[in-house]
């Protein structure tokens, strides 16, 4: 018995479907709802700490009232109060006062229906629609990372300006406190 796609017309259009979608071009789907992000608007995102002794710690940010939000651990917490572009009086804040050091923190914004921002020019040929001024990584007061933030995981590969993930890395270990601004949409 000899199976045809001409005797059976379903195989024939699910065969011509399947080579149709297995050659469409890919597209941008990036859709932002707003830019003037506060630290309530990021609940959900996934924030991770890993330690020198290989353990880690992740917790998921919550709103913790107003336009503040946090994630918070045993002996640490991340905290963000008000709009996160570029305002030195209201940096995030990195809090570690446990007994190991700090090797790494990781910022999932994605969870959260949020995404790392970080091109300044918002008129630039690379600025995704509808977002608006970003504000790459910076320190504002105490030990900031020892190597560059890595901006990980592209929302949209076609403009460059919109990421998923930001990780700080301290080669000797963290321990204290930290402010750093990091725009988020």
């Amino acid at each position: 018995m000899s199976n045809s796609l001409w005797k059976n017309p379903s195989n024939l259009i699910l065969g011509a479907t399947f080579i149709l979608l297995g050659t469409a071009a890919p597209s941008a789907a990036t859709t932002l709802t707003g830019f003037q992000t506060v630290g309530s608007d990021m609940a959900g995102m996934q924030i991770t700490v890993n330690f020198f002794d290989g353990t880690s710690q992740t917790s998921s940010w919550l709103p913790t009232g107003g336009d503040s939000g946090g994630a918070f651990g045993t002996g640490w917490s991340l905290t963000q109060s008000g709009n996160t572009f570029g305002s030195f009086n209201n940096p995030w804040s990195f809090n570690y006062t446990g007994t190991n050091t700090v090797a790494a923190l990781i910022i999932d914004t994605i969870p959260g229906n949020t995404v790392f921002d970080i091109l300044p020019d918002l008129n630039g040929p690379f600025q995704t629609p509808g977002s608006a001024d970003g504000w790459h990584f910076q320190t504002v007061f105490g030990v900031g990372p020892t190597r560059a933030p890595e901006y990980s995981v592209p929302i949209d590969i076609s403009r460059g300006d919109l990421f998923g993930r930001l990780s700080l890395f301290w080669d000797t270990g963290f321990r204290g406190l930290m402010g750093f601004l990091a725009d988020t949409e």
